[in-house]
C-alpha cells in the first residue's frame, strides 16, 4: 500500500494544522480539569498533588511541541541515531536498581529527583524518526510514491540473488530489527502494552511504505506466538490479561479496576454527574487519574463527554491522514504517519481497555492521563505532525523537483 502525494498543496492544509493544534491544546486543558477532579479521591493534604505536578509539565509540553513544529526535519534526521541511543540507554538504565524506579512491579522510570522519566516513551519517538528515515531510503531513483518503494519478484529464487537480498535486507530486515530492538528495550520494564503498540505502528509504517504482506504476516505470526508464550509463562500477568473476558467473575481480584470502571460508566449515564461529583473516583476506582481517567470522564461527563473525547482523537487522525498525502517525500509522510498512529492508536487502546474490549494494560490516554513524560512526548508527536503539514503547504510538490 502506498499513499501517493498530490501534485499541488491545497489551501486547507493551514486550517487542518490549526484545528489539530486547537484539539491537542483543548485535550491538555480538559486533562487538567480531570486531574483536579480525580484528586478528591486523595487525602485533603495531597488532593491537588497530581494536578499540581501535571500543571508543572504543561509549559514543558507546549515548548516541546513548538520546538518539534519549528525544527528542520533534515537537521533532525542527522541526530536520529543519537535519539535512538539515548532511548535505548534510558530503557536499560531504568532496569538498574538505584537508577530506575519500580512501580507495581514494573521498572519503567528513571528518578531524577524533581521528575521521573518514563523511558519507553522515548522509544516511541526514536521509532518514528529512525524508521521513517530507513523506509525513506528505499526511494533510490524516484519520489513517485504510487509505485512500490521496493519490488520483490513473485518468484522466490529472487531473494537469493544479490539484488533480491539487498532489497529484502534494506526494505524489511533492517526495519524489523529496529522495531525488535526497541521492543526488547521496552520489555525490560516490562511494558507489554507499549510493545504491542510499537509493533503495530512500526508494521503499519512498513506496509504503507511498500513492504509486502508476505513478509509482514509471517513476522506477525511469529511475534504473536512469542508474545503468547511470554504471557502464558507469566502467571499473574496471564490472569490479568484474561480477566477482561469475565470481569464479573474476577471483580474481587484481577478485574477489580475494570469492574469499578464499568460501574463508573453506568452511573454517569448520558450527561454525567458533573465535574468533581463522581462517587467511583472518590471511593472505589483506583488509578482514576492515570490509566482509567476515561472512566472518571464517563462518570462525571457521561456518554456525551466520552464520545466527544473519542471524536477529538478521531478528528486528529482524519485531519492528519488527509494532510499527509501532500508530504514532499516518504520521510515526512512516515513521520506524520508514525506520530499520528502513536497518538490515536494509544488512545483507542486505552479506551478499549477501560471499556473491557481489550486486556487490562498500563496504556495511558494521551493528554488526559497523568504523566509528564507522556505529555511531553505526545506534544512532540503533534508538533511533528504540524511540522510535516507546514512543509507540505509551503511549496507544491512535483516529481520533477524532487528528482532535481
Amino acid at each position: 500500500m502506498i499513499i501517493a502525494p498530490k501534485q499541488e498543496s491545497p489551501r486547507f492544509l493551514g486550517s487542518h494544522a490549526f484545528w489539530i493544534a486547537v484539539i491537542a491544546v483543548g485535550l491538555i486543558g480538559f486533562g487538567l480539569v480531570n486531574q483536579y477532579s480525580a484528586g478528591i479521591s486523595l487525602s485533603s493534604k495531597n488532593r491537588t498533588a497530581a494536578f499540581d505536578r501535571q500543571l508543572m509539565y504543561v509549559p514543558f509540553a507546549l515548548l516541546a511541541g513548538w520546538l518539534a513544529f519549528r525544527v528542520n526535519l533534515e537537521r533532525l534526521r542527522e541526530y536520529r541515531w543519537w535519539i535512538l541511543g539515548a532511548a535505548m540507554l534510558a530503557m536499560v538504565a531504568a532496569r538498574i536498581p538505584g537508577i530506575g524506579v519500580t512501580v507495581n512491579g514494573s521498572w519503567r522510570w528513571i528518578d531524577f529527583g524533581f521528575f521521573r522519566l518514563q523511558a519507553s516513551d522515548l522509544g516511541k519517538l526514536a521509532l518514528v524518526l529512525v524508521l521513517a528515515d530507513m523506509l525513506s531510503r528505499l526511494q533510490r531513483h524516484t519520489i513517485d510514491l504510487r509505485k512500490p518503494v521496493f519490488c520483490l519478484s513473485t518468484r522466490e529464487p529472487y531473494l537469493f540473488t544479490p539484488s533480491g537480498w539487498l532489497d529484502c535486507r534494506e526494505g524489511f530486515v533492517k526495519p524489523a530489527l529496529l522495531i525488535g530492538c526497541i521492543c526488547f528495550g521496552i520489555a525490560l520494564g516490562p511494558d507489554l502494552g507499549t510493545i504491542v503498540l510499537c509493533a503495530a505502528v512500526g508494521g503499519t509504517m512498513m506496509y504503507i511504505s511498500g513492504v509486502r504482506w508476505k513478509y509482514i504476516i509471517p513476522t506477525f505470526v511469529i511475534c504473536s506466538g512469542a508474545f503468547t508464550l511470554l504471557i502464558l509463562n507469566w502467571g499473574n500477568r496471564f490472569r490479568r490479561f484474561t480477566s477482561f473476558m469475565d470481569p464479573w467473575g474476577h471483580r474481587d481480584n484481577e478485574a477489580y479496576q475494570l469492574f469499578e470502571g464499568m460501574i463508573a460508566f453506568g452511573v454517569g449515564g448520558l450527561t454525567g454527574k458533573g465535574a468533581a461529583n463522581g462517587l467511583q473516583v472518590r471511593a472505589y476506582l483506583p488509578e482514576a487519574h492515570t490509566d482509567f481517567v476515561l472512566a472518571n470522564i464517563g462518570e462525571e461527563h457521561g456518554l456525551i463527554g466520552t464520545v466527544l473525547v473519542a471524536l477529538a482523537y478521531l478528528t486528529i487522525f482524519w485531519l492528519a491522514f488527509r494532510a499527509m498525502q501532500f508530504s514532499h517525500d516518504l520521510y515526512r509522510l512516515n513521520i506524520c504517519l508514525g506520530a499520528t498512529l502513536f497518538l490515536v492508536l494509544q488512545a483507542l487502546v486505552n479506551m478499549g481497555v477501560v471499556t473491557g474490549l481489550l486486556p487490562t494494560k498500563g496504556i495511558s490516554l494521551p493528554f488526559l492521563s497523568y504523566g509528564g513524560t507522556n505529555l511531553v512526548i505526545m506534544s512532540c508527536m503533534v508538533g511533528l505532525i504540524l511540522n510535516c503539514i507546514r512543509e507540505a503547504g509551503q511549496s507544491p510538490f512535483t516529481p520533477k523537483e524532487a528528482r532535481a
